[in-house]
């Protein structure tokens, strides 16, 4: 498998959702830090489980080079036009456009800091990142999820919800969330129309949250650990990654996040996915250096694939519209080619 060097550069299922605040508990296993030499650092990222569901454009539970557990943020998340990750420095980073907004070929800034989550529309008309604060904010033009009149390119506040642990879609016609007391909320169309500002989804203490592609919000779903980053046609569950009723990967609860891309259907797609030995498996082959990956981001409508490696730097390879892969053009990468150098994304535990 050919590379090249490019130069240039968590919830708690107890009825509640564990807070985004990194000062509000520390990690799961004792110290951890991006602090001095000899502090407990990421080196592969944990897997989904009943206790412990994810979400997508989001990972915060990691082992360490200290043989223990830690909770962190790595975020990132991909479209067909545009691609962000959260950086070192704590900043939202993009290239490419998204909805009328260019980012340039080269990864700049949003302007937006304390990410948890990132999640870029598949359509490219918005993005919402979830912050430390318990706040979403999100920009774009998609009117489905945010309602009639409210396109804007600025980053805005979505809901005045300060309490915002993660946040949810299945198609992206609507935006659904969960508080970190469980109370889960939805706004936008799904399979009813749930309006704008979003309403309340079934009482609070709910573990978890996933949204299907009809828009139906799965509240305390014990059967998925996890959805398909972009859609949610295919979703992580104890027994694998399983689109309709094919399955992929192995089946011991060691798929950390996976997405189904390519083509416009399951059966049609490339499945890729990350496991806890940090190795990225595809059904067309290998891809990335196997045991260096911390986080996998694509998207259901592209090829393009990128992934955050455990020493800071990001690796990329397809499609490059609108230079989103930050090579400086609109290239192809045909080969898993670095685009930002070690030290590049954020991997670091919460101290």
């Amino acid at each position: 498998m050919g590379r090249c060097w490019l130069a240039v550069l968590a919830l708690t299922a107890c009825g509640a959702v564990k807070s985004n605040n990194p000062n509000d508990d520390a990690g799961v296993d004792g110290p951890a830090s991006d602090g001095p030499p000899g502090l407990a650092v990421p080196v592969t990222s944990i897997a989904p489980s009943v206790a412990e569901p994810m979400y997508q454009g989001s990972q915060t539970l990691f082992r360490t080079d200290q043989g223990g557990t830690c909770t962190g943020r790595v975020a990132a998340s991909m479209a067909g036009g545009g691609f962000c990750f959260l950086a070192a420095d704590d900043t939202v980073k993009c290239a490419g456009q998204i909805d009328a907004t260019s980012f340039g070929m080269s990864f700049g800034t949003t302007g937006q800091s304390g990410a948890v989550q990132i999640m870029v529309m598949f359509l490219d008309n918005g993005m919402c990142i979830t912050k430390t604060d318990g706040t979403v904010v999100c920009m774009g033009s998609n009117s489905n999820a945010f309602g009639a009149g409210t396109s804007s390119q600025q980053f805005t506040q979505w809901t005045a919800r300060t309490d915002i642990a993660q946040i949810a879609s299945g198609t992206w016609d609507q935006i659904c969330g969960i508080t970190t007391g469980g109370q889960v909320f939805c706004g936008g169309l799904g399979s009813s129309d749930f309006g704008n500002p979003p309403i309340d989804i079934g009482g609070p203490g709910q573990t978890s949250l996933w949204v299907d592609t009809f828009g139906s919000p799965r509240l305390s779903d014990t059967t998925v650990l996890r959805p398909a980053e972009s859609r949610t046609e295919c979703q992580i569950k104890a027994n694998g990654f399983i689109c309709g009723n094919t399955m992929f990967g192995p089946t011991n609860g060691s798929i950390v996040m996976a997405v189904s891309g390519g083509g416009a259907g399951p059966s049609s797609e490339t499945v890729c996915y990350l496991d806890t030995a940090g190795t990225v498996t595809c059904t067309n082959g290998p891809r990335f250096e196997p045991t260096m990956v911390l986080y996998l981001a694509g998207s259901f409508y592209s090829d393009s694939l990128c992934a955050i490696y455990k020493d800071g730097s990001v690796w990329c390879i397809g499609s490059n519209q609108n230079g989103k892969l930050g090579t400086g053009n609109n290239l192809a990468l045909t080969v898993e080619t670095m685009v930002a150098p070690p030290g590049s994304a954020r991997v670091a535990c919460d101290p």
